[in-house]
This record gives C-alpha cells, structure tokens and sequence, in this order.
C-alpha cells in the first residue's frame, strides 16, 4: 500500500465535496505535532497512576492508533508541499541508519 498516495486521493475526494483545506507547511507541521500530542494524552490516560478530572473511559490502543494515523496523514501532506515522496524519504533515512549503525 502507498500510504502518501492513499491520503493524496482521499484529500483529493474531500477537496472536490468542500470537506477539506489543505494546510501550508507551517500549518500541517503544527497539526503534525497536535496530534502526536493528542496519542500521548490518550497513552496517558490508560495509566491508573493518573488521576483525571473526567468521566472520559480509558482509550482503547485503536483511539491511540488514530491519532498517531492523524500525525502520520499530516506528514505525507508535509511531503507533498516539499515534493518528496514518503517511500523514498524513508528509504533514505533507514538507509542512514544502517549505515550509522554498521548495518549494510
């Protein structure tokens, strides 16, 4: 599955039905960072060591997995605002990391 790809035509889809605006760079990065925030918050709260003031239940690993999907969908917009594709930035940096390692 090409997971840039897949978002691209959703995004595409959404635009056409007046549903969505895509973000700028800025934007999208701060949305990025938003929605990491929001699985830490939902990771948080599954801890009975925190005590909140809300009735909310405690969130499931598939409501944890949503919002790192939103960052996630939020940095393959990213990629496509700088024009690179998520396949081969990833490629790159796993490469980097082999190589850092020693692992080739």
């Amino acid at each position: 599955m090409n997971i840039q790809k897949l978002i691209r035509e959703h995004r595409a889809k959404w635009i056409e039905a007046d549903q969505w605006d895509d973000p700028d760079l800025t934007d999208c990065l701060d949305f990025m960072a938003t929605e990491v925030a929001e699985a830490i918050d939902k990771r948080l709260r599954t801890s009975p060591r925190y005590v909140r003031n809300t009735t909310e239940k405690t969130p499931t690993p598939d409501e944890i997995g949503i919002e790192v999907f939103d960052a996630i969908m939020m940095g393959c917009i990213a990629l496509d605002l700088l024009g690179l594709d998520l396949d081969a930035v990833a490629r790159e940096k796993l490469e980097r990391m082999d190589r850092k390692r020693g692992v080739v």
